[in-house]
């Protein structure tokens, strides 16, 4: 028996079976992708901060995040499309699958070539909006410049892998990011250490490994799946579909945006600090990011779990299911502060050279700070995973303005009012979490939720309890 017949042997069908087992087993691939994906941005710092120094890491840090607004944007409308489709395939939909398929994804290309455009003509206008300090101007931008130069790419493996995972597939797309990360570790080493490129290396790699990737997986999905291989007059532009795209798709793009916005923002204030404070910023987001996978691996699952019961109309088993990954992560998130009050200083040392006591130090008081609230940002998501698998997107993204809107006011608030320093942007996290969590589990009790599904699986009927 194969690896992938013993995990995924077929699509998953989440509207029977055992809850816990099957959000586990479709988990399991996304969480082993989470950490691949997770190693894309680790490798690319280690290398940076290795090889090339501590201005190139942070000017790395500072592209990252700023281009990451943008091409978060494609995320969020590929992610929601999904939602559509796994709506479409609780509810045995098959005759709209297809169109779905084909309209979100002419949908998508078209604001990722956009995007893309708005990306590589804005870099530098952007990087002195956010106040990048002028002795990393140059790397950013160049960073900036290549990686959204690349963001088709990214934006064609995210949506075939989205839609695979809202069929039950969560094995394939693993297949191909695992690929993809080998790829660009291979291309660190060569572009960064071989060929001396620095930061344009780094960026170089990370495209190339996004365009193979892309490409092997739309060929498996053409060649092994029925729904992508489209015969003449079906591959179109479905509007009746293209509405509820729109309306669950769009939401999660402006959250993926103002979320990153909201990290720009930040960015600028992180600046102020100098480039040690920006490194060390740098540091601590990935390992956070990866600290976030095991959570992310949960929600992930229950959305598509989620969305497939809100089109079967099987509300009392969603309820069940988060109740039982709420239980999950509480464990999770009492694994992540042991590590981070145990090792943490170890951990920031893999990404900076000699010299790097300071950012070490910096980043191991910040991690300290931010462990305790894990467990309120697993809760937010918890919440946030059922409402957007429901069809909810719309609440969701106005969870994702008040998180960002009070996290940032708040950092602002503590460090230029109060006086906190650095220390303070952990602070305005926690609060910034703690008022989305209370807002999206208040809209979860009121049961509104359960009259989001889509129009052709009889969206705004009363679910059955």
């Amino acid at each position: 028996m194969s690896i992938k017949d013993k995990f995924v042997s077929r699509e998953i069908d989440f509207t029977t079976g055992p809850i816990l087992r099957r959000i586990l087993v479709f988990g399991l691939p996304i969480l082993i992708g989470s950490i691949f994906q997770q190693l894309y941005n680790i490798v690319d710092s280690i290398v940076v901060g290795n090889y090339v120094g501590t201005e190139a890491l942070a000017a790395v840090g500072n592209a990252s995040t700023i281009s990451f607004c943008l091409v978060g944007i494609t995320i969020g409308l590929t992610g929601g499309s999904s939602v559509a489709v796994a709506q479409l395939v609780g509810a045995k939909q098959n005759d709209y699958i297809k169109k779905a398929i084909s309209t979100a994804f002419i949908f998508c290309v078209i604001v990722a070539a956009v995007l893309m455009l708005i990306g590589i003509g804005l870099a530098r206008p952007i990087m002195g909006w956010v106040r990048v300090p002028e002795e990393l101007m140059h790397d950013s931008v160049l960073y900036m410049s290549i990686y959204v130069g690349g963001s088709l790419f990214l934006m064609t493996y995210n949506f075939f892998s989205s839609v695979l995972r809202a069929l039950g597939d969560s094995f394939t797309p693993l297949i191909f990011l695992i690929i993809a990360t080998v790829l660009n570790i291979i291309g660190d080493l060569f572009f960064v250490v071989v060929c001396g490129l620095g930061v344009a290396g780094v960026a170089i790699a990370t495209v190339i490994a996004q365009a193979i990737s892309a490409i092997l997986c739309a060929i498996y999905c053409y060649r092994k799946m029925d729904y992508f291989r489209f015969k003449k007059g079906e591959f179109v532009f479905y509007r009746p579909l293209f509405k509820d795209i729109v309306r669950l798709s769009v939401p999660s793009a402006i959250q993926f945006a103002t979320g990153s916005l909201g990290f720009v923002f930040v960015q600028g204030l992180i600046n102020s600090f100098g480039t040690a404070y920006i490194a060390a910023y740098t540091t601590t987001s990935r390992l956070e990011g990866f600290a976030h996978l095991p959570m992310e691996c949960f929600t992930q699952a229950l959305a598509v779990f989620v969305g497939q019961n809100i089109g079967a109309r099987n509300i009392p088993r969603i309820k069940t299911a988060l109740l039982r990954v709420i239980i999950a992560l509480c464990s999770i998130c009492l694994v992540i502060a042991l590590l981070v009050y145990t090792i943490g200083p170890e951990m920031i040392s893999i990404f900076v050279g000699e010299g790097g006591d300071e950012v070490i130090a910096i980043g191991s008081q910040f991690l300290r700070i931010w462990a305790p609230f894990t467990l309120i940002f697993a809760l937010m998501n918890c919440f946030n995973s059922v409402l957007r698998g429901a069809g909810d997107s719309l609440f969701v993204m106005l969870s994702s303005f008040l998180d960002i809107g009070v996290r940032t006011l708040s950092a602002y608030f503590l460090i230029l009012v109060v006086g906190m320093d650095y220390y303070g942007i952990a602070y305005a996290m926690m609060i910034g979490w703690s008022a989305s969590m209370i807002e999206v589990g208040i809209r979860y009790f009121t049961g509104k939720w359960k009259t989001k599904a889509i129009s052709a699986v009889g969206g705004g009927q009363a679910a059955s309890d």
